[in-house]
């Protein structure tokens, strides 16, 4: 899924690829891979035209949350390939959340182009309301007043709505809609919540669901986001990251109004800017770790990445005479137990600095609220805001909760911190109302005919329900990875993954140095397999 999509720097509006990939809304490696993934000749805007469906606005009348109520509708677009469609097939329906059409090339190549030849079904892309690959926004425009009907209760509500409806370009003699026809529903990330949660909330509808990388867990506090890089992430990189940003909240802390003024001045920010600000933005390069595996990008530890940057004893980052004299300057804010010695932090702060001026240029003398539009609604903040909570934070070490390990990201990025961003763009006076994701089961989700799939190392893996650990604990493991569920209930977490890795594919004529790694071959198959059993078993239980 391309998005992947940080649900975690909750505030941020980019009008360009690289900024939303910069404040985590979309990844490096979904970027990167949505490049490799291009599809060679034909523009697939001509193979797969945009195809329409007339939507209600609102689904709910008797839900208050959505007065004053309307019965207007709304243009929902979808793409759709009716190619490997044999007779009885299913509909095998990806919802891309909040993707674009960037991925239309799942028709073409990966998991949903796999499942629908494998199974004779007609495959749908599905644009989510509200996203620019889904369909045309309600009133046209952000504001809280349009956004009250962007929840993933509408959300779930349209896809049930479309699958009684729907008719599809050159098969309009057959009637493919549920519950007469098997629809399976597939998809990763913020889609992979959408597809478990369809599959529970309409299971008359859809008879099979698939979440790869689904964070089906709200919560406000996802300090664990970061733990899974500080955990599996290459120890001396990890060690220095911890230091300088030990560094930074001290600097902070200290009161020297003088010293912390050099220091947001020494990656090029207006000193203006607020601390908290500061500590969200120069936490991005830890992006990095979101690898995958059909793309070119360059590992965290790779050559010329941001953690050889970090762990140099020389100037990579060929700093300015200013920089080094800040730099040497601020070591006296190093803990007194930094290890080996504070003076050794020197090159890793001069080069982190470094890293940022060189990396992210474009902030340049501005505060990052100004650079960043912090307070400019989009729809994928809303969700954060008014349901999903997943703030990425930071936490003092040893606090109730959290590891005693000093953290990757500053503690001044705390829930009321994000809760303060959200209240300010949306005028609204709550929090996010975490119970409309959790009664679908959090960490503890589970359904019949539900396929459920991660990556090892996958950041967003703390917040499924193959999370490592269980949520607001250090150490206490799930129960349920030891299992590996069954044929038609897999639970797969896939060794050495990161986000969504089942998911990509390759063209066959296609050249790349690339080959699928063997744990996610075996993933997918089965993933396929479990649609071929759920598909046997609505053959033996309908006419």
């Amino acid at each position: 899924m391309a998005l992947e999509r940080s649900f975690l720097h909750a505030s941020t509006n980019m009008a360009s690829l690289i900024l939303l990939q910069i404040l985590g809304i979309v990844s490096l490696s979904t970027s990167q891979a949505i490049l490799a993934r291009q599809s060679q000749g034909q523009p697939l805007n001509d193979i797969y035209p945009m195809q329409n469906f007339t939507m209600p606005i609102d689904h709910f009348h008797n839900e208050t949350r959505y007065a004053p109520h309307t019965n207007d509708t709304f243009v929902q677009n979808y793409w759709l390939d009716t190619s490997n469609y044999v007779e009885g097939g299913p509909v095998i329906i990806h919802a891309m959340g909040e993707d674009s059409t960037f991925d239309l090339d799942w028709l073409q190549n990966g998991l949903v182009h796999q499942v629908v030849n494998a199974t004779g079904g007609v495959a749908v892309l599905w644009g989510q309301r509200y996203y620019s690959g889904g369909a045309i926004i309600p009133y046209g425009q952000y504001n809280t007043s349009n956004l009250r009907f962007h929840s993933t209760e509408q959300a779930l509500a349209d896809l049930a709505y479309f699958a009684q409806k729907a008719v599809f370009a050159g098969l309009e003699h057959k009637n493919l809609t549920a519950p007469g026809t098997p629809w399976i529903i597939i998809g990763g990330s913020y889609a992979g919540v959408i597809s478990a949660f369809t599959r529970i909330q309409y299971p008359d509808l859809f008879w099979g669901g698939l979440s790869s990388s689904g964070i089906t867990t709200a919560i406000d506090d996802a300090w664990s986001y970061y733990d899974v890089i500080r955990r599996y992430g290459p120890k001396a990189c990890i060690s220095n990251q911890q230091q300088l940003v030990a560094l930074m909240d001290n600097v902070y802390s200290s009161g020297n109004k003088t010293a912390l003024s050099q220091l947001i001045s020494a990656f090029n920010l207006s000193e203006s800017t607020p601390y908290s600000d500061f500590a969200s933005y120069v936490d991005t390069p830890l992006q990095e770790w979101d690898l995958s595996w059909a793309s070119q990008n360059t590992p965290i530890n790779g050559s010329g990445s941001y953690c050889n940057y970090l762990t140099n004893q020389t100037d990579v980052a060929n700093a300015s005479a200013t920089l080094k004299a800040t730099a040497r300057s601020l070591l006296r804010y190093a803990n007194k137990t930094a290890t080996p010695d504070a003076n050794d932090l020197y090159y890793p702060l001069l080069n982190f600095a470094g890293y940022m001026l060189n990396t992210y240029s474009f902030c340049d003398g501005q505060t990052v609220e100004e650079c960043l539009s912090l307070y400019t609604p989009t729809p994928f903040t809303w969700l954060i805001c008014t349901e999903y909570g997943q703030f990425a934070t930071g936490y003092t070490p040893g606090s109730p909760g959290h590891p005693a390990a000093l953290p990757l990201v500053s503690r001044t990025l705390t829930p009321e911190y994000f809760l303060a961003q959200c209240k300010k763009t949306y005028n609204i006076t709550y929090g996010p109302q975490l119970q409309r994701f959790n009664k679908y089961g959090g960490v503890n989700l589970s359904y019949p005919r539900l396929a459920i799939s991660t990556g090892q190392f996958d950041f967003y893996r703390p917040f499924g329900p193959l999370a490592e650990f269980l949520p607001n604990t250090t150490a206490k493991p799930n129960p349920r990875i030891a299992s590996n569920g069954t044929i038609a209930a897999p639970q797969i977490v896939i060794e050495g993954a990161y986000h969504e890795w089942d998911f990509y594919g390759f063209l066959p004529n296609q050249t790349t140095t690339f080959k699928t790694p063997v744990a996610v071959q075996s993933a997918k198959s089965r993933e396929i397999e479990a649609v071929k059993t759920w598909l046997q078993e609505w053959n033996q239980t309908h006419t």
